[in-house]
């Protein structure tokens, strides 16, 4: 019972599960037309070819793969139109064109060198058509050379015994010149078939380097041994213990009851079954299993419409070496899926890590100290005085701010890390905003001095306001916490080229060269030598992610005047705005 291929979808890696009374759906289409030229293109390009349904329509393509298949002993178009009595009509007329030239020579050369003419196409029958018709050349030529050429002339009679010496000589020149020219022509073949198999497996080795998917590699390994060996190619992956159909050459090929058996045995016991295997004789494909160190990681099943044996020794050979650098390319793919998978897994524990840390210490820090704060207000409000009391609501107030900051900050994260941030842009006065974050950041600058320079000239900027304020926040309470108490932070604007830049410029300790890469990772601090500071890690990834989310970028630096850092925040002008200027 044949079962009908399910209906070809677009190559987006679906698969479809063997299943013995279903359709086979999922499968992606086979050779779709195109040449072999434009699948080698797209090997080098690291792309695809674009083909075509039903086949391959480029006559050249077929015609470029002829030499190939004969080489390894398929069935050809051009074997068929050349049949072997074709070799020995066309030695024959090499023989009567020596005949031709022997006779013109006649006059001026010695009847036993004429020999030689007919040693010409002796050898030259068995350069072109091999050890047979070069025998046939040389019985040809001993006929001709007695009956034109030695007394009596024409007649099979050799009247004097010195030409009955000249004529075994050349009898036995002749077999041997035809021995040897055609062990030639058969070395300079086999040479000929090792060169297209290597530059056909290079080939091959090069598309499968230039797929990136497991998907891409599947179609490339059926696309191109469907097209070396003139076969109908399936391919079936293993998958939570089934095999799943992930590629057929043609499209419109179906599996039988008795292949998908076959499939399954071969799986299981890694051996070759179905046609000319070793069990499921009844079956009509030849089913391989492609083998690595982890074990069978696919099964490739073939068939062709012809008599006797599926593929010859040299194609059996051919094979197995696709095969195995399909097998290869495949546990590739394996591989580098497990090495994302580790680095995710290790990310995400670094990660954890990190947050579980900033927690126990920046969450649990501020509760302490509102908590005893809050507890001796309660305990001993008569042993407090005025002062004492309000050094103590105040160190409520600014811890809870602190542990305020830090909750934003993970929420801000979160947006980020899900996709949820959407600024919502409109036209604002950059000074307006810069105005907004110092006065927010007050108690936190307070031990410091604060310089502002923006030229009154600065245009319109199109910015997510609530945003960009917490942008500029967050780099206001990093420049205060990294840098000692009375000294300078300075913001600078200006505009030039269509771009806004702002810079937060402090004098604290800079940047290490070490941490200038890291430095907007999530959950990254820099770590004195002598003393720890307060924060998450996450104020300038969140920087980071805000301002690129407004189409803006932000960078770090020293300053190159002395000690201190540099966080510049670059903005394009609006196309609204830059456009009356340019005019």
């Amino acid at each position: 019972m044949e079962l009908p291929a399910g209906p070809s979808v677009p190559f987006a890696g679906r698969q479809a599960k063997i299943k013995p009374a279903g359709a086979l759906e999922g499968a992606r289409d086979g050779p779709r037309g195109g040449s072999l030229d434009e699948a080698i293109d797209a090997a080098m390009e690291g792309r695809r070819p674009a083909l075509k349904a039903g086949g391959i329509t480029d006559k050249g393509a077929s015609a470029r793969r002829l030499p190939l298949m004969a080489a390894l002993g398929a069935p050809t178009l051009w074997q068929a139109e050349a049949p072997a009595w074709r070799a020995y009509a066309n030695t024959a007329g090499m023989v009567l064109l020596a005949l031709a030239l022997a006779l013109a020579l006649q006059q001026v050369m010695a009847s036993l060198n004429i020999a030689l003419v007919f040693l010409t196409a002796v050898l030259g029958s068995a350069v072109a058509y091999g050890l047979w018709p070069s025998l046939f050349a040389s019985l040809l030529s001993v006929i001709a050379y007695n009956y034109f050429f030695l007394p009596p002339v024409y007649t099979t009679t050799i009247g004097d015994p010195e030409n009955v010496i000249a004529m075994v000589s050349f009898v036995i020149v002749a077999v041997i010149v035809s021995n040897l020219a055609s062990r030639v022509r058969s070395q300079a073949i086999a040479a000929r078939q090792r060169a297209q198999t290597t530059e056909q497996l290079y080939l091959f080795s090069r598309k499968l380097s230039a797929a990136v998917t497991l998907e891409d590699l599947i179609w490339a390994s059926g696309d191109h041994i469907a097209l070396m060996l003139d076969v109908r190619v399936v391919l079936l992956l293993p998958r939570d213990g089934e095999l799943f159909l992930s590629e057929v050459h043609p499209a419109t090929d179906s599996l039988s009851e008795a292949d998908l058996a076959a499939a399954r045995w071969c799986w299981a016991n890694s051996r070759a079954a179905g046609r000319d295997g070793e069990a499921h004789g009844g079956a009509g494909r030849l089913f391989l299993p492609l083998r690595t160190g982890r074990g069978v990681v696919a099964v490739i099943g073939l068939k062709a419409e012809r008599p006797g044996a599926l593929l010859s020794t040299d194609q059996r050979r051919l094979l197995e070496a696709l095969c195995d650098q399909a097998a290869l390319a495949i546990e590739r793919t394996h591989l580098a899926r497990d090495v994302d998978r580790a680095r995710l897994a290790a990310e995400t524990d670094r990660l954890r890590s990190a947050l579980l840390t900033s927690i126990s210490h920046d969450l649990r820090t501020p509760l302490a100290s509102i908590l005893g704060s809050a507890t001796s207000l309660k305990t001993q409000p008569d042993a407090l005085d005025e002062s004492a009391k309000r050094e103590m609501i105040g160190t409520i107030q600014e811890e809870a701010e602190r542990l305020n900051r830090f909750i934003g900050n993970l929420l801000d994260m979160t947006r980020l890390e899900s996709g949820a941030v959407v600024p919502r842009s409109s036209m604002a006065d950059l000074s307006e905003i810069v105005g907004s974050a110092l006065e927010r950041a007050n108690r936190i600058l307070e031990p410091h001095d604060v310089q502002v320079r923006l030229p009154p000239d600065l245009p319109m900027l199109n910015l997510d306001v609530v945003l960009f304020e917490q942008v500029l926040f967050n780099l206001l309470d990093n420049a205060g916490k990294y840098t000692p108490a009375g000294s300078l932070i300075r913001l600078e604007a200006r505009h030039e080229n269509e771009i806004v830049s702002l810079q937060i410029i402090d004098q604290g300790d800079g940047i290490p060269a070490a941490d200038r890469e890291r430095i907007f990772d999530k959950f990254y601090r820099i770590h004195a030598a002598d003393r720890r500071r307060a924060g998450t890690g996450l104020g300038l990834a969140i920087c980071r992610g805000f301002v690129e989310a407004m189409g803006g970028a932000i960078t770090a630096g020293n300053r190159p005047d002395g000690p201190g850092a540099v966080f510049t925040l670059t903005l394009p002008v609006p196309r609204q705005l830059s456009a009356p200027e340019a005019k």
